[in-house]
């Protein structure tokens, strides 16, 4: 696994086999820190061409407001989305505390959300994450280059 540019308090990780772009919070983020964290993780992508992310942050105890989560609709995973060209698989994994709110953000059940633009699915723990995109690699074939 590479390192890749971070911030002091988020963490970028590449692994080139199987594909999978990490992304680890150091610490709870507040909104305007998470849309750095997405240019870091759209740049690497870019870099890289992998739409498998595993983004971890379970250091946010905290629900992030309606505007980002409304923004990354909206604005960040069509501009992923375009640059990758193709749809990004995203493995989420939040704060235990945060698991029975997903559904009043319209993000289940079963806590996997797919548009034209994203494919994500929410988890607490990162081993069912890994063994949900490892089935995302195995239905979609797709690779990262180096």
């Amino acid at each position: 696994m590479s390192l890749l540019p971070t911030l002091s308090f988020y963490t970028v990780l590449h692994q080139p086999s199987p594909p999978l772009l990490t992304g680890i919070s150091q610490r709870a983020l507040h909104a305007e820190e998470i849309t750095e964290t997405c240019e870091v993780l759209l740049a690497a992508a870019a870099r890289h061409h992998c739409p498998y992310w595993l983004l971890d942050g379970r250091a946010n105890p905290c629900e992030q407001p309606a505007t980002l989560h409304e923004w990354m609709r909206e604005d960040y995973f069509p501009r992923v989305r375009a640059v990758l060209g193709r749809q990004p698989q995203v493995a989420f994994l939040v704060a235990p505390n945060l698991w029975p709110g997903l559904p009043q953000r319209g993000y289940g059940p079963p806590h996997c959300w797919e548009s034209t633009m994203l494919h994500a699915a929410w988890f607490c723990e990162e081993d069912p994450a890994q063994a949900w995109l490892r089935r995302q690699r195995a239905r979609l074939g797709f690779s990262c280059a180096g």
